[in-house]
């Protein structure tokens, strides 16, 4: 289960965000509210990298459902029209604008920078998104599979014990010791 998208570059978040501000009739002045507001090209940008990923969605091999409960890694191979731009800054528009297209919320999406060039005639993002390996405090399937199969002969599993379930949510436990559960009973 992979997929690949080609977008457009995300706004940076130095122009993502602008002061809202009101009219107030009795100085007769626009004055800030205090909130931040999306900016017209932020909005604009989001728009295109929404619909972008939404075409190139079709006929591949991704589950929508697969996120909502699992992390996913989000690759990106990044081209700036110009150099001296920073990678960090274009994390902000990118996930929350896949966010219930790709997957079901950005805070599953774990981003990792693969590699910047510049194309000035091009400016793009190349993102790969593909499932993690790990599941909660396990780093792999197989590793899983062998503490449930040990928790499968404790009185706890058939009272669907919170300890295992707070295992593959990845929480950390005292009750776990290198993988050895010490209430096993």
């Amino acid at each position: 289960m992979n997929l690949k998208l080609v977008l457009p570059l995300p706004v940076s978040i130095n122009d993502l965000y602008i002061n809202e501000y009101k009219w107030n009739p009795k100085s007769k002045k626009r004055e800030p509210t205090g909130r931040r507001i999306m900016s017209k090209e932020g909005e604009r940008v989001k728009k295109e990298i929404q619909h972008a990923a939404t075409e190139q969605l079709n006929g591949q091999n991704w589950e929508y459902n697969y996120t909502l409960d699992n992390f996913i890694y989000m690759d990106t191979n990044i081209f700036f029209n110009r150099m001296g731009r920073d990678d960090n800054n274009i994390y902000k528009l990118l996930p929350d604008s896949l966010e219930k297209i790709v997957y079901d919320n950005d805070s599953r999406v774990l981003i990792r920078t693969q590699m910047i060039l510049f194309d000035s005639n091009n400016p793009r993002v190349e993102v790969e998104f593909s499932p993690v390996k790990y599941i909660g405090i396990f780093k792999t399937q197989n590793l899983l599979n062998d503490f449930e199969d040990k928790c499968r002969e404790c009185k706890r599993y058939a009272r669907n014990c919170s300890i295992l379930r707070k295992a593959k949510e990845g929480r950390i436990q005292d009750e776990i010791v290198e993988f050895v559960c010490t209430k096993y009973k």
